[in-house]
């Protein structure tokens, strides 16, 4: 049996994934301001990488945030639908969000595989002395 509950217990994960998010949307944001100006001043060939997976990164997130957002939507239409006893078309629409959800938690997961290989330029621009010596501490 189909309940109004059930679409329910998507809001609170909807509203957490949407948060995380935003923050990780907020914190790329000082990434970018803070490589414009490294760039500007140096023209070093890694930061160069590093804007360009920024722009990346930032494209997905606006995806994924625009996922999250329709999912949210959907969620709430076929609860809307479940009040009004049109179950056949409540079960189209939480359809709908549940693969809206996925689609977000896919660019998600996209997002994280270009944040690491960020961070592999990192460590790539530190260089063997440097790395060695960390590891010697």
């Amino acid at each position: 049996m189909f309940l109004i509950t059930t679409p329910a217990v998507l809001f609170p994960v909807i509203t957490l994934i949407l948060l995380a998010y935003t923050a990780k949307l907020i914190h790329l944001e000082g990434l970018v301001r803070t490589m414009k100006v490294k760039f500007q001043n140096s023209k070093e060939p890694e930061i160069l990488q590093e804007v360009i997976n920024l722009k990346k990164r930032i494209y997905i997130i606006r995806n994924m945030q625009g996922c999250g957002v329709a999912c949210l939507l959907f969620c709430s239409i076929c609860m809307m639908l479940l009040f009004v006893n049109l179950t056949e078309a409540a079960k189209i629409t939480f359809s709908v969000s549940l693969i809206m959800l996925l689609c977000s938690l896919l660019f998600c997961f996209r997002e994280v595989l270009i944040s690491a290989n960020a961070l592999k330029i990192q460590l790539k621009g530190m260089g063997e002395e440097g790395l060695a010596k960390a590891q010697r501490r």
